[in-house]
C-alpha cells in the first residue's frame, strides 16, 4: 500500500535523475492517488520541499557520509535527502518516523546492506544536531554569497545576483520566500465576477484578484466549471499594466497557452481584437480551445508560426495599438513553484534567452503602430532579462520611450514598479511570482 513517503519518493527519482517536472509529475500522481488529503499534503510538502533545500541538505549530508554523494545508489540517496528535509525543516514530523521509512524504504529496494548503512547515516545525524546550520561556515560580511546560499539553498551565482540587485538583506529575505509554498492567486476567466465573489473565501489582493492559501469545494467547482483560472499575482500584473482597455488591435507576440491572451481579452474594450501568435501548434490549440469557451473568444484570432513571419500574413499588415511581449526566459522568477528549476538552469542558459528576447524585442516593436504600447514581460529577476533588455533596446530603438503605469485600472501600481515606472514583483515584498515588465510608447518624433 503506497504511503506518502513513498509517493514522494518515486516523484522525486523521476525529478532527480529523469528530468520530469515536479508540479507535472506530482499533479498526475495526486489525481491518481487513493492517499487521503492530509497524506497528499504531506507528498506536497516533501517534494516541494526536498527539491528547494537540496542544496542544505546535501550539505549537510555530507558531513555523515564518507564517500561522494553521487556514487550512491538512487534510492538510498533520494531516502536519505527526504529523511534529512523532514528533521531539518519539519519540526512537527517525529525524527522516528522520518528515519523508520526511510530505511524501510531503502530495505525492500536496495537490501540489508544498504538500509543499515541510511540508518547509520541518519542516527549520527540525528545525534549531531549542532552541526546542521551548515551556513554557519560562512560569515555574511565575509562571505555572504555562500552564506545565503547555503541558508536558503540557492546556487551562488544566483545568490550573487539577488545581493547584486537587492543587497543582502532583502536578498535574504528573498531566498526565504523563494522556498514558501505559495498562495493561490485566482481571476474571473468570463463570467460576471459578482456571483463568483460570493461564494469564494479568499481575499482581494487587486481589483479582480481573489488570494487564498487552500482551493474549498466552491474554488474546485468555479475552477472545474471554467469560472475561474489559477494564475499569479505579477502574472495578472503584466495584464492590468498592458492597459488593454485603451487598445482596439492588441498583438500578443508570445502567446503561449494563452493565459495572458485570455485576461487581455477579458480587460479589452468591446470592440478589440487580439492577435495571439505561437509557433508551437499544441500550445495554439489549448488557447484556441480556451478561446471558444469565453463570450469573447470570436475577438481573439491566432497565427501559427514565429513572430518574424506575421508580416508576411496579409490579414495582419495593420499594425497594433498594443503590442505584449511575454518573452521565453529561463522562469527563475517563479522558482518557489518549480524549485528545481534553480538546479537546472546556469549563467549560459540566461545568456542564451536573452539573445532570443533580444530577437523577439526587435521583431515585435515593428508591428506597433505610431503613438501605440510596446509591452515587454518575463518571470525573471535576473538583470539580463529585465531591465538590461529595456537599456538596451531603448539604444537602438530611439523612437520608443519609456512610458509610466497606466491609470485607471483599478490598480495602484506603485506598490508593484521600480523609480523608472518598470513592474517588479517579488515573493518577499508581494507573496507573488517576480516578474518584470516595461510599457514603451512608440513616439511619432
Amino acid at each position: 500500500m503506497p504511503t506518502a513517503r513513498s509517493v514522494a519518493h518515486e516523484l522525486l527519482e523521476r525529478v532527480f535523475f529523469d528530468g520530469a517536472f515536479s508540479h507535472i509529475v506530482l499533479s498526475n500522481a495526486l489525481d491518481d492517488s487513493s492517499l487521503d488529503p492530509r497524506d497528499q499534503g504531506l507528498v506536497t510538502e516533501l517534494v516541494y520541499g526536498t527539491l528547494a533545500r537540496k542544496r542544505t541538505i546535501d550539505t549537510i549530508l555530507d558531513q555523515y557520509v564518507n564517500r561522494a554523494l553521487h556514487g550512491l545508489d538512487q534510492p538510498v540517496l533520494v531516502s536519505l535527502r527526504i529523511a534529512a528535509y523532514q528533521l531539518v525543516f519539519l519540526d512537527r514530523i517525529p525524527a522516528h518516523a522520518a528515519v523508520d521509512e526511510a530505511v524501510g524504504l531503502v530495505k525492500r529496494r536496495c537490501g540489508r546492506g544498504a538500509a543499515g548503512f541510511t540508518n547509520g547515516v541518519l542516527r549520527t545525524m540525528l545525534r549531531k544536531k549542532d552541526d546542521w546550520p551548515v551556513w554557519h561556515q560562512f560569515h555574511p560580511g565575509d562571505q555572504p554569497v555562500q552564506h545565503l546560499g547555503l541558508r536558503h539553498s540557492l546556487p551562488d551565482w544566483i545568490a550573487q545576483r539577488l545581493i547584486d540587485d537587492h543587497g543582502f538583506d532583502k536578498a535574504m529575505r528573498i531566498g526565504a520566500a523563494f522556498n514558501e509554498r505559495p498562495p493561490f492567486y485566482l481571476r474571473v476567466l468570463d463570467d460576471p465576477p459578482a456571483p463568483i465573489v460570493a461564494e469564494l473565501t479568499g481575499v482581494d489582493a487587486v481589483p479582480g484578484v481573489w488570494r487564498t492559501d487552500a482551493l474549498d469545494e466552491s474554488i474546485h467547482n468555479a475552477l472545474e466549471g471554467g469560472r475561474l483560472i489559477i494564475q499569479d499575482l505579477g502574472s495578472q500584473l503584466v495584464s492590468h499594466f498592458s492597459a488593454p482597455a485603451a487598445a482596439s488591435r492588441i498583438l500578443d507576440a508570445c502567446a503561449g497557452l494563452g493565459g495572458k491572451t485570455m485576461h487581455l481579452g477579458y480587460l479589452a474594450g468591446a470592440d478589440a481584437t487580439i492577435v495571439a501568435v505561437e509557433p508551437n501548434r499544441s500550445k495554439l490549440d489549448r488557447l484556441e480551445q480556451t478561446a471558444q469557451s469565453t463570450s469573447f473568444g470570436d475577438r481573439i484570432h491566432t497565427f501559427h508560426g514565429p513572430i518574424e513571419q506575421l508580416g508576411d500574413d496579409t490579414d495582419h499588415l495593420e499594425k497594433f495599438d498594443l503590442v505584449l511581449v511575454d518573452a521565453p526566459c529561463t522562469g527563475l522568477g517563479v522558482i518557489r513553484r518549480h524549485p528545481e528549476t534553480r538546479w537546472r538552469r546556469s549563467p549560459d542558459d540566461v545568456a542564451d534567452r536573452a539573445k532570443l528576447q533580444t530577437k523577439l524585442l526587435e521583431h515585435a516593436a515593428s508591428y506597433v503602430a505610431e503613438g501605440g504600447t510596446l509591452v515587454y514581460s518575463v518571470c525573471s529577476f535576473v538583470e539580463e532579462e529585465g531591465p538590461a533588455q529595456i537599456e538596451e533596446f531603448l539604444k537602438v530603438q530611439p523612437r520608443f520611450k519609456r512610458q509610466p503605469p497606466p491609470q485607471n485600472t483599478g490598480v495602484d501600481f506603485s506598490q508593484f514598479t521600480d523609480d523608472a515606472g518598470q513592474l517588479r514583483t517579488n515573493p518577499a515584498d508581494h507573496d507573488a511570482d517576480a516578474f518584470f515588465a516595461a510599457r514603451l510608447i512608440h513616439s511619432e518624433t
